[in-house]
This record gives structure tokens, sequence and C-alpha cells, in this order.
């Protein structure tokens, strides 16, 4: 590995591992995942590395970035100086506060590890079928997921996000799993969903709405039974109460309102209510559009199809007759 942004992708892969697996939260800042790097740097043109300095006190897998850049730096600039010397075998540790590495103990030679051989550890000899059983064992881990969302035709946005935790991931296969568009689950998932468990700070497995519910969300929307606006009002509800997307459209009487003649008759009267507006757009003011599209969702509540909406409005604004 050649920089602190590498080393730290490669242990945030680790902890993707280990909490795919199950063995561990990985959670750094309890102590679940603890990560020590090595940093030696060498002029271009020397085959050996320089010698090896450790750095400890990573709680974070930033830290691990900006440690190893600021100690690839330090050493880099004691070689230019002809100070190689001052790079010595060393335990150091990362200060966060002033964004540096200082000296924890030095290392004179291995007897400091105190490396040694264990004569009462007994061999451990595992069999290919073994290994075998182990292996085909194993759940979907994440570079095998993030492939098959890709195949799906997810952008990388979407498949990092996805399939950085497993919770998330069991949540969006469980909601595709009843036929939801792919990419308008990862949409809600990425959007409106994630928004609200950063904001009451629960994760996926705690919020009231279920992979089900969300299906038919989407569904209910695209299928034009509700409006967009009316969906994210829905699942507001349903993350923070639970319910059913049915139960709520039926309950709050908000069925999309695609009956030509009555989106007619509104917009008929908010363009008799607003003959002002009416001149100046049939003026040139045409951005006055979204003035009287506005007008006409809140006479319906929100309920209007906004496409049907739209035809209709367009046709009464341009009709001068």
């Amino acid at each position: 590995m050649r920089s602190g942004i590498e080393a730290a992708e490669y242990a945030a892969e680790l902890q993707r591992l280990v909490r795919y697996l199950g063995v561990s939260n990985g959670n750094m800042q309890e102590g679940s995942l603890r990560c020590d790097v090595n940093v030696s740097v060498r002029p271009i043109g020397q085959s050996e590395f320089g010698t090896k300095v450790e750095v400890k006190n990573l709680n974070s897998f930033s830290s691990m970035n900006r440690a190893i850049d600021y100690e690839i730096s330090r050493q880099v600039a004691l070689h230019s100086q002809g100070q190689c010397d001052q790079i010595v075998q060393e335990t150091r540790l990362w200060e966060e506060g002033a964004q540096r590495t200082v000296t924890m103990r030095k290392k004179e030679g291995l007897s400091d590890y105190r490396y040694f051989p264990e004569p009462d550890l007994p061999e451990v000899i595992l069999s290919q079928e073994y290994v075998d059983n182990i292996r085909n064992s194993l759940p979907e881990l994440p570079e095998k997921k993030r492939r098959r969302y890709e195949k799906m035709g997810l952008s990388m946005q979407d498949v990092l996000f996805l399939a950085n935790d497993l919770n998330v991931a069991a949540f969006f296969d469980a909601t595709i799993g009843k036929d939801a568009d792919v990419k308008l689950a990862a949409n809600w998932i990425m959007g409106d969903i994630a928004a609200y468990m950063k904001n009451e700070r629960v994760s996926v497995d705690e919020i009231k709405l279920t992979p089900e519910e969300l299906a038919e969300l989407i569904s209910s929307i695209k299928g034009g039974t509700i409006s967009g606006k009316i969906g994210k009002e829905i699942l507001f509800e349903l993350m923070s109460k639970g319910g059913t997307v049915k139960g709520l459209i039926e309950e709050k009487d908000l069925v999309q309102i695609v009956d030509p003649v009555e989106v007619e008759k509104m917009v008929d009267k908010v363009l008799s209510e607003n003959p002002k507006q009416l001149q100046q757009y049939r003026g040139g003011k045409t951005k006055l559009q979204g003035f009287f599209a506005g007008q006409v969702m809140k006479a319906s509540k929100g309920k209007a199809n906004p496409a049907l909406l739209n035809k209709i409005l367009l046709e009464k604004l341009n009709d001068k007759s």
C-alpha cells in the first residue's frame, strides 16, 4: 500500500467483512476493531524499504488515513534533509488534536517485540474438506454483493451505499424481492429513509417501515394511486409509527385525483380567482405556471395527478379565446 486512503479503505473493507460474517460489530470507537499501522519509505530506485515505524492510537479510518500520510511526509522530509538516521524503529502515537505522530517508545531490536517460539501450542492441521465446508457456508460477502448490484444497473454511488451496511443491504434485497423497481427502491432508501435514520439516530432495523410496505408505496406511486408528494408524507408516518400503505391511503383519503373533469374544475376555479396573474402569464411571464399549479395542488390537498394537472393547466393558460 502506498497511501493513507488506500490503507483506510482496506481496513474499512475488513470491517465490512467481520460485520457480514457476524463475528464482530467492528466498531473502532468501542475497541471491537483496532488497527495499528507500520510505515516505511524508500528513495526512488532503492529496492529495500527503510526503517519501519509503528503508529498506534488510531480509532477511526479517517485518523488512520491522516496518520499514515503525516508519517510518510515526516519520513520523506528527514530523508530529503539527509537525516534518515533519525528514522528509528519505534512506536509512535497519533495525536488527533495536533494532527501529528509523536514518539511513544523506541525499540532497538527484535527482542523488544518479545518474539519467541511457544512449545506448548500444538500444530493445527485443517483438512481441505473442512476448508471447503467453511467456504461453502459463507454468506454473500461485500464484494460479491457489490458486483450483483452493479449488474442490476445501479450506479457506483448506489452500490457503495447499499452494500456498505449489511442490514441496509438486506432491507433493499427484501424490498426488490417484492417486485419493487430496483432504482426507485435504491432512491427511497438512500434519500428519505437514510435522512430519517440520520436525524432520528436510528438504524434501519429500528424504523417501523418494512420492506414489504416500501415496495407497496413504490407500486402505489408508480401505478398512479398516489402522488410522489403524498408518498413522502406516508413514508414518514410508516417509519415513525408503522402501519400499511393501503390503510393510510384509505384512512386519510389520499387516493390521487385522476378524473379530468374534476381536475379541470379546480383549474378553472384557480384561474378565475387569479385574473391578474393570468394576464401576466399571457403577457409573457410563463414562470407563473408554477404558481397556478401550486394553487391547484393546494386546493386538491396534494391529490391532483401532477401530469394531468399540468396538461389541463397548460391548455387553459394558452387558450386566449
